[in-house]
């Protein structure tokens, strides 16, 4: 028994240190390469290492494309819309746990069946709403389609059918109204749930490319996915340009990801599916 146990634990930590080995090679291939120089990139067999450090890659991207402003629309953007996607799936997340209405089963099914609709499919309609309403190339067309989130209101109602309704019916007796009952009692209990739908979020909104390269054409509104593109050309592919910009991109998200590391594990933890 204690060899099937040993085995069993063994074998986990093999396929946890082949599955972390693959995760992390394209993250330290890319940090390598915004080091290394064109011609070191294209060469075969490619080299695990610079064999010689280039830096100036970084400032190259910097006098190549308005990288800082297009930098400031990803972060702004994402801020924005990770904000108000995760206040509106804990409202609705909590309305449809927590009250009881005629219909409400019926309009969550819904909500949960444009979960199986892919995203793509719904860009062409939702431009053309936009451009309906004069919303294209400004920072709406940005934003206002993050504002809610399908599978974040899913989380969120997981989440409150779990919570007692001693806390709610407690504070409904001490005269508390249905706002402040959300936002004294269930909005902070749902910290932990909420983290992790933030750095869900965020990385959805910041990694964005097909909806910002089809609904903006002014430059000065490019977020970097749609930005770095400008290393794309006729003349050719700029490796070296683009791995760099790549490697200043993912700053912020492992900056998000380390500051609320616990956080983001204790809401995957607190937050399983419950029917």
């Amino acid at each position: 028994m204690k060899k099937k146990r040993r085995f069993g634990f063994y074998l986990t930590v093999a396929v946890l240190a082949v599955g972390a080995f693959f995760m992390a090679l394209p993250l330290y291939w890319m940090a390598v390469s915004s080091f290394k120089g064109q011609s070191e990139l294209l060469q075969m067999p490619p080299t695990m290492y610079p064999h010689e450090w280039v830096f100036s890659n970084f400032s190259r991207v910097l006098e190549s494309i308005p990288f800082l402003r297009y930098y400031a629309n990803s972060l702004a953007t994402s801020a924005i819309n990770t904000a108000a996607g995760v206040l509106t799936s804990a409202i609705l997340g909590f309305v449809f746990a927590k009250y009881r209405f005629k219909g409400r089963d019926a309009i969550f099914l819904c909500i949960l069946a444009f979960m199986m609709i892919p995203y793509d499919t719904l860009m062409i309609p939702l431009y053309k709403l936009m451009a309906g309403m004069k919303l294209t190339n400004s920072y709406f067309v940005l934003t206002v389609p993050y504002f809610i989130n399908i599978f974040g209101i899913f989380l969120m109602r997981q989440f409150y059918l779990d919570l007692a309704d001693d806390y709610l019916e407690a504070a409904e007796m001490d005269g508390c109204g249905h706002f402040k009952r959300f936002f004294t009692i269930a909005l902070p209990m749902a910290k932990p749930m909420m983290s992790a739908l933030f750095i869900y979020l965020f990385m959805a909104s910041y990694n964005s490319y097909l909806w910002p390269l089809i609904s903006v054409s002014k430059r000065n509104l490019f977020t970097l996915t749609v930005g770095i593109g400008a290393f794309f050309s006729d003349r050719g592919t700029q490796t070296d340009l683009i791995m760099a910009a790549s490697a200043m991109m993912i700053v912020p998200i492992v900056v998000i990801f380390c500051l609320a590391q616990r956080n983001f594990v204790e809401g995957l933890t607190v937050g399983g599916v419950k029917g």
